[in-house]
């Protein structure tokens, strides 16, 4: 059953299904949509928790083995599988269909995907899911809805945003949502509850969050000098580096999908309406993409789930370094191996 996110609260009161998919290459939303169902799970006695990054090399065993352990004191426990693609391969879909053909009341599953492509709803695995699982897919909010989503976020956090405030921050965050929410938590742990346009701007100048935003662009741009700057400023001002991850992995995700769709013969237009690439972004993004061909790309991007794998503590290595190296590489210096 497809859960619209904005539905996912009240469902979850009335219903605790004991799979859930969750899609979407917007983060702070899957964030929240994954701990949401954790909070209900755990109110229903699913006091354990088993996280497992599926990677390229998994061992599908692993998902057979948790559903089918139990630990020392029974406790029920979530199963939480976090895949860095929406296609888990021949052995992935066997190992979901299995589970879901004999699931118990002692686990409930969480898979975790990016945006599912058209050709994957129709597999056998996701038909397997529809009949029994939550699917939660999640879309950007689009820029004529953005502004009301900012203003409910902060009025939930106890402070109001003057239009024009609102105005600017919905400019600024260009779609992210996860900069605005952090932007307004910081906000609410001011004295003033009443914030103006001013106060705003004051309060990204002594921000560093922003500053991912200028790398981004400063990358897309081909500037590898400010690149640099900026993501050595970044880490001097302590700033978690799995920020600066995301920005920089979604847009290496986005130019990919792109180059694949402008590849396949559609207008650049018509494949900036489809990705939601704002008018500001799109002289930046034509310029990366006369820069950065399909290899160059791919090799960012395994870079960058190396890098997140520093980040987990999965393998070992100085993530700093490695998101300097991305940027780099990205703003037309090649440093990526293999280029």
């Amino acid at each position: 059953m497809k859960i619209y996110f904005n539905q996912l609260a009240k469902d979850l009161t009335q219903n605790l299904r004991p799979v859930y998919l969750l899609t979407g290459d917007e983060p702070l939303q899957l964030m929240e949509a994954g701990d949401m169902i954790c909070h209900a799970a755990r109110q229903a006695g699913f006091s354990e928790k088993q996280i497992y990054h599926v990677e390229r090399g998994f061992d599908w065993g692993e998902l057979y083995q948790a559903a089918n352990s139990m630990s020392l004191f029974d406790e029920k426990k979530i199963i939480d599988l976090r895949l860095t693609s929406c296609k888990p391969g021949d052995k992935g879909s066997k190992a979901i269909m299995e589970y879901c053909d004999s699931l118990s009341d002692c686990n409930i599953l969480i898979i975790r995907m990016p945006r599912l492509e058209k050709a994957v709803q129709k597999s056998k695995w996701y038909a397997t899911l529809e009949k029994i699982a939550g699917i939660v897919q999640i879309w950007p909010i689009d820029i004529d809805k953005l502004p009301g989503w900012i203003a409910q976020r902060a009025k939930a956090q106890g402070i109001t945003l003057s239009p024009p405030a609102i105005k600017w921050l919905t400019e600024n965050v260009e779609g992210n949502l996860l900069a605005a929410a952090q932007e307004i938590e910081k906000l609410a742990l001011s004295e003033k509850k009443q914030i103006d346009v001013d106060d705003l701007i004051e309060s990204v100048d002594d921000s560093a969050r922003f500053d991912v935003f200028k790398l981004t662009e400063a990358v897309l741009a081909g500037q590898s000098a400010r690149a640099v700057k900026i993501v050595l400023g970044l880490k001097a001002s302590g700033e978690e580096p799995i920020l600066v991850l995301w920005a920089l992995s979604n847009e290496i995700r986005t130019l990919i999908r792109i180059s694949s769709k402008r590849a396949a013969g559609q207008s650049l237009p018509a494949i900036f309406k489809a990705e939601r690439v704002w008018d500001s972004r799109q002289a930046l993004m034509t310029s990366a993409l006369q820069r950065l061909r399909g290899k160059m790309l791919s090799a960012a991007l395994r870079e960058a789930m190396l890098a997140d794998k520093m980040v987990k503590g999965i393998v070992k290595g100085n993530v700093w370094d490695k998101l300097l190296d991305i940027s780099i590489s990205m703003s037309g210096k090649m440093k990526i191996e293999g280029l």
